[in-house]
């Protein structure tokens, strides 16, 4: 699924809660080596995407990250975001810890390697929908960037037995150029594919533009998925459509 917006910190240390396709950012600068530094931001979404899906059910969705960085590389944060899961539910939130280690090879590449725990305690369904994630991400001269997920215990519909646990993995690819001045072009792709007895996967994309003023960035995307994805999010609002961005980072 795909998540509006990546964060970095004010001294332009990487740091990300969560992996997103259709990213305001791609949080690819370089490794700060100087100083142990606090961070986060607030997010306004119009639509929280991940991987092509809603995770808001079509409407707005406010987020907070917090996040610390270390002079050695080792990242950890939280991550909260109001979500709807289920259209016919009530609105709750997701909850996410997630905790990793960033380096850099000079200025040219840069990766991460991040594990996550997503938890919706507020959920009519309990914990059914909780998950783990762990992502590689490499990234290179802060324009593109290669983001490899595996999920060990996603829940996907099953037409026999309703909802069921099983493993994921996912592939994206991001680009961002800039344009004029602060105004930057974004683009990505990405194959997310579930394991199981019923084993499916679809392709997603977006396409878009953020601009950097900060501390406050804007980012609009055109996100879209293959017809495939009607099929494992059955009550996910799943398709084109526009979404735009406000991140306030502090």
């Amino acid at each position: 699924m795909f998540e509006e917006g990546s964060d970095r910190d004010d001294a332009g240390c990487p740091i990300a809660g969560v992996v997103a396709l259709s990213m305001v950012l791609l949080s690819a600068s370089p490794l700060c080596k100087s100083a142990d530094l606090w961070g986060g931001s607030i997010d306004l979404t119009s639509d929280y995407l991940v991987r092509g899906a809603s995770r808001s059910d079509d409407h707005s969705a406010l987020q907070l990250d917090l996040h610390y960085v270390s002079s050695s590389g080792f990242v950890a944060g939280v991550f909260a975001s109001s979500t709807q899961i289920d259209p016919e539910a009530r609105r709750d939130a997701e909850l996410s810890a997630f905790l990793g280690y960033a380096w850099s090879d000079g200025n040219d590449w840069q990766g991460k390697i991040l594990a996550a725990d997503y938890s919706y305690p507020w959920n009519q369904a309990g914990s059914l929908y909780n998950y783990d994630e762990i992502d590689v991400q490499v990234s290179y001269q802060q324009w593109i960037q290669l983001a490899l997920g595996f999920y060990p215990d996603v829940r996907r519909y099953s037409y026999d037995g309703g909802l069921v646990r099983v493993m994921a993995e996912s592939a994206e690819l991001n680009l961002q150029r800039p344009l004029i001045g602060k105004l930057s072009a974004t683009a990505g792709i990405g194959y997310y594919e579930l394991d199981g007895a019923d084993r499916g996967g679809y392709a997603y994309w977006s396409a878009g533009a953020a601009y950097d003023w900060a501390p406050i960035s804007l980012g609009l995307s055109y996100v879209g998925a293959s017809g495939a994805a009607n099929s494992l999010f059955y009550n996910a609002a799943v398709g084109g459509r526009w979404s735009g961005t406000v991140i306030w980072r502090f």
